[in-house]
Formats: structure tokens, C-alpha cells, sequence
């Protein structure tokens, strides 16, 4: 049997319509809580075994967690994963935890109490050995002669017991979300699970409610004696208690059989298991949202041999984590900005504790292009782009009157660009003076190229790229449009073109001086793994016209 862990992937992503992870600094708020734990079992009543659990303690933060002990053999799965997720801007929490390609194999002692209770049953029934006399002497060396034959049911029926026993549990998919969020000054939670080809004792169950049954663990059989071959036959001389090799009963073969074709077919006890399954359980209770994938309780003969939570996910807040006691610092930026109001850098900085952002940083025309938003008090002022790898300044920018300024640096070496290990390292950070931005990564798999409001005002225009290999069939593309700091709303689905380009019109909002928009999606981690993970472009911002 192979380890719990042939190989563990960990994903970064939020959860639902949360989209404030990609870039997001891992922060921490006492009054938000996330939980994940893919695996919470114990089997035979052992010691729970808990593969790896991320922010049981403390506060909701950005983070994963990998497996940090040695695990029993008689577990397998191809990925766990055990994730949390805190946006402070955005006042969201976020948790994954669950399991693909898992296996829960019986123990021996399991295997043994199964043989066991069909062991009992046998020796219960009724069953008589049966003796064939008046056979012609059969000439067998070392012993008298034989002049009949003992054939034992119930040593045959036991022999033919199998030495097997199916997987307690077996799924492609066991994994659940679940999700806190800021709604008009409220904690508003949400949670889901997913559930694919799941497996108890090898029977496909339903998994649209909880399911209490009995299952075999070893099935019964219909026996006919005498259409067994021979070999399988506990068969003793005429007084039962020398054993005879089969191999020497070829000349009253016939005769044996015809005394076994009138004993009528014979059933082999079944081991029974009482099996409860819960799926996609949901709890709220303390203000904090519990979503679990599934619970399973199986027990032999009264005794529990298996008790797991698998794919359990927690989210929560305290019951006044969402009233906004936020003051902000920069000049000529209020929380009329997050309304929609002042220039598209006020916009991006409303809902950043920093004066400095880089909102963007793309590969575009062979160069690398990065935008950015400054606080009003450095218009004028120079910024410095320093790419972090090597720690040089790259290019120079200067703040425009609304706070934004743009600039272009030259791409990095092509052998550096070529490697995903290597190219993760290439991040860029504005710098003025002792003012900081957050550094952001060149390579990103969902980019936006362009955003422009169409010229009758009604519509913005957002175009840009699924970097592959894209899911399959391709995944949507959600565009949320920023009400505020703590809210989006949904403003469009669509699907990329086959090589993941796209150019796409959304509503432009009425009233407003300027509006940011996120991008959301799934691709694959890469061509020969199907797995897909969601990806996010950052937020980006658009001047409207409000004549």
C-alpha cells in the first residue's frame, strides 16, 4: 500500500467570490477565523490521526499548511489540502480543506474480524460432514486402504472465505469551502462542498443525504458443492481424520461428485457493516460557519472501525468585525472614493494603509509595463521600480496630478523568464523615499492588457489573457466590479477564446468618476496534470466620463 502522500499539492486561491488572495500580504485580524483540515480519522479507536490542519490557533491569515508527520500506510491520497485566506482591505476570510484520489484501506485487524464473524456463522450452521462409503479400494501409499471418503462442509466453506476485504472508503474529490465575508456592516457566511466518486466498502452511495445502511464487508456466496473444483474440497478418508490429496481421487471422481451434486447449494454468512455517511454538512454556531465534505461511521459487530471527517473547512467573524472603524490618511482620499468618486488612483488607494501602490506589472511589447498610484502629497515626486531579484532599480516614473504614474524596465533574461521556479522570484516595488509599495510578481496567469469606457459612455471594455494550459472544458471568467472596500458585485461571466485571449464589455456604472474591476478563473497547474486551481488579476481601475 503507498503512503497517505504520493504527492501533495497545495493551491492558492479564495474561495467563491472572494477574490482578494493574489497579492494579498498575509495579515491578520483577531476578529476573523479561518480553519482547514483535509482528514480528521480514527480507525479501530486508535489515536486520531490529523494529517495537517492550517489556523486552528489564532487569527484568520493568508496561508498552507503540508503534512508534518509520518502517516499509516493503510492511508493514500494524491492531494491534500489544507489553506486559509485574510484580506484586511477587502474584510473577507476564507478556508479549503479536502482531499482528491483518497483511499482508506482495511487494517489486518480489520480484515481479521470480518474473517472472524463469517468464521462464526459457519460454525453455527447445521452442517454435518458427509460420508461416501462402498468406493472401490483406492491403493494410497503409507495408508490403509481406503474404501471411502469424509468430505468436511464446514472446513470447505471456511477455506473458500476470501483473504480480501474492499477499501473502507475510496473518492476522486472530497473538499469544502467555506467563506466570511463584510455585507452592509454584517458577518454574512457561506459554505460548500464537493463530493465525487465516493466509494464505502466498494458500493457507490448516494451523497444527496445522510445515509444510515448495512453493507458487507465480506458478501455472501451461494455455494454449490459440486461444481467446486475438487482442489477446493476438505476431503478425509472413511473414518475423518487423514487427509487425502485430491490429486489421488481421480478414479471415483464420479462418484464423489454425484454424492455432492444432491446436496442443495449452501450460503456463506456475509460480515456485515453498519455504515453512516453525512455529506456536506453545514453547522453555524458561534458566529462561525463549519462546512465539512463528509462524515463517515462504520462499525462491525457493534465495535467502530472507522470514524473520519474528511474535506473540513471553517470560517467566521465576531459579531462587530464588520463595522467600519477605519480612518484613512492620505490627503484627498475619503470613503466618498469608495463610492466611486476622485481619479482612478484615489480609487485603487481608498482601500490600501499605503500611500505607494504598483497596481499592475505586465509583459507587454517586450518590455515590462508597470503601473501604480501614489498618495496626492508626491505628485510630482519621482518614483523608483526595483526588481527585488538582484535588488536594482530598473526604471524611474514621475506621479501625474491624479496620483498615477506608468513606466516601462526591460524584461529579464530569457533563461530566467523560462522558468517557473526561477521567474516566481521576479517581483517589482515602487519605492519613494522611505515609502514602500507591496512587490508584485511578473508572471501572472490571468492578465488584464486594457480597460476603456466605450465612447457613448454606456460600457467599459476589458481585454487581456488566460495564460495556459487552460482547464477543461475552459473555465469562466468572473468579472467583479469594487462597491466598496468590504463588497463586489458580480458583473459578468464569459469563457476565453481556445488560446485563453478575450475582449469583453461590462455595464459602466452610473454616476461615478472611475470604477475597479478583478478578474477571476481556473487554469491548470500545468498540460499533464487535469487538476485545475483559480488565478486572479489584480485590481485594476478606469476613468469614466460622468457627462
Amino acid at each position: 500500500m503507498k503512503s497517505i502522500v504520493s504527492r501533495v499539492v497545495l493551491v492558492t486561491a479564495a474561495i467563491g467570490s472572494s477574490f482578494a488572495l493574489a497579492g494579498a500580504s498575509a495579515q491578520a485580524a483577531p476578529a476573523f477565523h479561518c480553519e482547514a483540515s483535509p482528514l480528521r480519522a480514527t480507525i479501530l479507536g486508535s489515536t486520531p490521526i490529523e494529517p495537517v490542519v492550517q489556523g486552528r490557533d489564532g487569527a484568520c491569515a493568508t496561508g498552507e499548511a503540508i503534512p508534518t508527520v509520518s502517516l499509516p500506510s493503510l492511508l493514500n491520497a494524491s492531494v491534500l489540502t489544507a489553506r486559509t485566506a485574510y484580506d484586511g482591505a477587502a474584510a473577507t476570510g476564507a478556508a479549503t480543506g479536502g482531499l482528491a484520489g483518497v483511499e482508506i484501506a482495511p487494517s489486518p485487524e480489520i480484515l481479521a474480524m470480518a474473517r472472524q464473524q463469517v468464521v462464526d456463522a459457519i460454525n453455527a450452521l447445521p452442517l454435518a460432514p458427509i460420508t461416501i462409503p462402498g468406493l472401490p479400494a483406492l491403493p494410497i501409499p503409507g495408508l490403509p486402504q481406503v474404501t471411502g471418503v469424509t468430505i468436511d462442509l464446514k472446513q470447505t466453506l471456511l477455506n473458500l472465505i476470501p483473504s480480501s476485504i474492499p477499501s473502507l472508503l475510496s473518492a476522486d474529490v472530497l473538499t469544502s469551502n467555506a467563506s466570511v465575508t463584510c455585507q452592509a456592516g454584517v458577518p454574512t457566511l457561506a459554505g460548500n462542498s464537493t463530493i465525487t466518486g465516493l466509494k464505502v466498502l466498494g458500493q457507490d452511495l448516494g451523497v444527496d443525504g445522510v445515509v444510515s445502511t448495512v453493507l458487507p464487508l465480506l458478501d455472501s456466496r451461494s455455494i454449490s458443492l459440486a461444481s467446486l473444483d475438487v482442489s477446493q474440497l476438505a476431503i478425509y478418508d472413511q473414518t475423518g481424520v487423514t487427509p487425502i490429496l485430491f490429486t489421488l481421487l481421480d478414479p471415483i471422481l464420479a462418484q464423489v461428485r454425484t454424492a455432492l451434486s444432491a446436496i442443495p447449494p449452501i450460503e456463506i454468512p456475509a460480515a456485515l457493516a453498519q455504515v453512516t455517511v453525512t455529506p456536506r454538512e453545514q453547522t453555524i454556531a458561534g458566529g462561525t460557519l463549519t462546512q465539512r465534505a463528509l462524515r463517515a461511521f462504520i462499525s462491525l459487530g457493534g465495535q467502530p472501525i472507522l470514524d473520519a471527517t474528511i474535506g473540513e473547512a471553517k470560517a467566521g467573524a465576531a459579531s462587530d468585525a464588520c463595522v467600519t472603524t477605519r480612518t484613512t490618511t492620505t490627503t484627498k482620499t475619503t470613503t466618498s472614493t469608495v463610492a466611486g468618486q476622485g481619479s482612478v488612483s484615489d480609487q485603487l488607494l481608498a482601500c490600501s494603509d499605503r500611500k505607494l501602490i504598483l497596481v499592475d506589472v505586465l509583459k507587454q511589447d517586450g518590455k515590462v509595463k508597470l503601473i501604480g498610484a501614489a498618495n496626492r502629497d508626491y505628485v510630482g515626486k519621482k518614483v523608483a521600480i526595483r526588481l527585488r531579484r538582484g535588488d536594482k532599480v530598473v526604471a524611474h516614473a514621475v506621479v501625474k496630478k491624479d496620483g498615477s504614474f506608468e513606466t516601462t524596465a526591460p524584461l529579464p533574461p530569457a533563461a530566467v523568464m523560462a522558468s517557473h521556479k526561477e521567474s516566481n522570484t521576479l517581483r517589482y516595488r515602487a519605492e519613494i523615499g522611505k515609502e514602500l509599495s507591496l512587490p508584485l510578481k511578473l508572471q501572472r496567469r490571468l492578465t488584464v492588457s486594457t480597460l476603456k469606457q466605450s465612447s457613448d459612455g454606456k460600457t467599459v471594455k476589458i481585454t487581456g489573457r488566460v495564460i495556459g494550459p487552460l482547464t477543461t472544458p475552459v473555465s469562466d471568467v468572473r468579472v467583479v466590479r469594487r462597491v466598496s472596500c468590504r463588497k463586489v458585485v458580480l458583473v459578468k461571466r464569459f469563457k476565453p477564446n481556445a488560446n485563453g485571449t478575450f475582449s469583453v464589455s461590462v455595464p459602466a456604472p452610473k454616476g461615478q468618476s472611475a470604477a475597479v474591476y478583478r478578474l477571476a478563473t481556473s487554469v491548470r497547474e500545468k498540460a499533464s496534470n487535469p487538476r485545475s486551481y483559480p488565478t486572479f488579476t489584480l485590481p485594476r481601475g478606469v476613468a469614466l466620463n460622468t457627462r
